[in-house]
């Protein structure tokens, strides 16, 4: 039995595939919502990534804090508003691209999330961000609760099951503004990751339009900002496509069928680089017809690297995976994700044994180009040209469109 692909890492590098050569520099684009409330948006590889501020009488409130990667950047860009650290931040849900920069501010701030954030942030995948205890909630529910700050009521409601197990909707009463997270991805389709559940999404964004009145602003954390009307045609989206999957594989058909025929095809637009068309059918294919409930080993594999390093632990990885299945749930793309999140926590060294184990295992995977080209990073800037221009071409063998590799290879001497 498939499982959902662990989302959270599946879209982010997808969008990375095409270049592994992401700028260290953040731009921070300030947008006025009205005469208090700032929309401060950059990309964050492939995907848009938003912080939503008010800024008032009372001090900062942030909904989400983006990436650890763009922290400065962010805090940067939220002086030239008011100098002063936000008072609260509201965590729409736990990807590390809503919590990672929550450290940034020192633990002054009163982080609020659902209940389930600080058990997420404490297990699987998330072990290999090592966040610190300032990451995490300071204040959890799991219903609703409301917060009077900056001349208006701010209510905070779970609706939780969709895209992860700890979504909320941040609503700014006075404002009509709706912070939804990934309850809505704008025109676009949504993740879903594996604590999430993608035959509940419809239903339970279904529950976040009643909450909200027509003339809402709504402000997806990835997509477009829309309309209410935009919301529903989201929503109708994921009604009728659902509906669409769940009769063709009722007929007896696989994903792979459906991707074939293109079952999909007047949704085309809602396709991208964050979820693809063939990507949202293979996600609503898996939920009807069954979940693997079964834990990743990537807890098991952060304490392997712990204990015996990276080289011994990619071994112990394959190991487990002949003497464990019925306990561990795997996939072909575990060591990249475990390789990913290395790297993009500064841990490049340790990294490298995952990314040169993935390319020989599997040559042909979805992710081999992404893996070629965090190799070739990581030996140019160690210096070890010959290396780095043998891993640069073989991106250019799997996508010779890639730009990127193709100006480092020339700029190595290479052809």
């Amino acid at each position: 039995m498939k499982r959902l692909l662990y989302a959270t890492l599946a879209f982010a590098l997808a969008a990375m595939a095409i270049s592994a050569f992401a700028q260290d520099k953040h731009d921070i684009e300030i947008t006025p919502l009205n005469d208090h409330i700032y929309k401060l948006s950059y990309d964050g590889g492939g995907y848009t990534v938003k912080v939503i501020a008010s800024v008032g009488d009372d001090g900062v409130l942030l909904v989400d804090a983006g990436q650890k990667q763009a922290a400065e950047e962010l805090k940067a860009a939220l002086t030239s508003i008011r100098d002063e650290p936000p008072r609260i931040i509201i965590s729409t849900h736990s990807h590390v691209e809503h919590v990672g920069g929550n450290d940034a501010f020192g633990g002054a701030p009163l982080i609020i999330g659902h209940r389930n954030i600080r058990t997420t942030l404490r297990s699987g995948i998330y072990l290999f961000d090592e966040f610190s205890d300032q990451v995490l909630p300071d204040i959890t529910f799991d219903d609703s609760l409301s917060i009077h700050f900056n001349g208006e009521e701010i209510k905070i409601m779970a609706f939780p099951g969709a895209h992860s197990n700890d979504d909320v909707l941040v609503w700014f009463t006075g404002s009509k503004i709706a912070c939804v997270g990934a309850l809505c991805n704008g025109f676009d389709f949504p993740s879903v990751d594996s604590k999430g559940d993608v035959t509940k999404y419809a239903e339970i964004t279904g529950r976040v339009i009643e909450a909200l009145p027509d003339d809402a602003m709504v402000i997806p954390g990835h997509g477009q900002d829309c309309t209410m009307d935009d919301f529903r045609a989201f929503h109708d989206m994921l009604v009728r496509t659902g509906e669409i999957v769940r009769q063709e594989l009722d007929r007896g058909k696989d994903a792979s069928a459906l991707q074939q025929e293109k079952v999909l095809s007047e949704w085309e637009s809602f396709g991208g680089s964050y979820t693809t068309t063939d990507r949202w059918i293979k996600y609503l294919a898996e939920g009807f017809t069954g979940k693997d409930t079964r834990p990743t080993a990537y807890e098991p594999m952060y304490y392997a690297i712990r204990d015996i390093g990276a080289v011994a632990a990619v071994d112990h990885y394959f190991s487990l995976r002949v003497t464990q299945p019925e306990t561990y749930r795997f996939t072909d793309n575990d060591i990249v994700f475990i390789a990913y999140k290395l790297y993009k926590n500064d841990r490049v060294e340790e990294s490298l044994p995952f990314f040169e184990r993935a390319v020989v295992e599997y040559p042909d995977g979805m992710y081999a180009e992404l893996c070629f080209s965090y190799l070739g990073e990581a030996y140019y800037a160690a210096g070890d040209t010959t290396r780095a221009l043998s891993n640069y071409r073989k991106v250019l063998e799997l996508n010779p469109d890639n730009t990127d590799a193709a100006e480092i290879v020339d700029k190595l001497g290479g052809k």
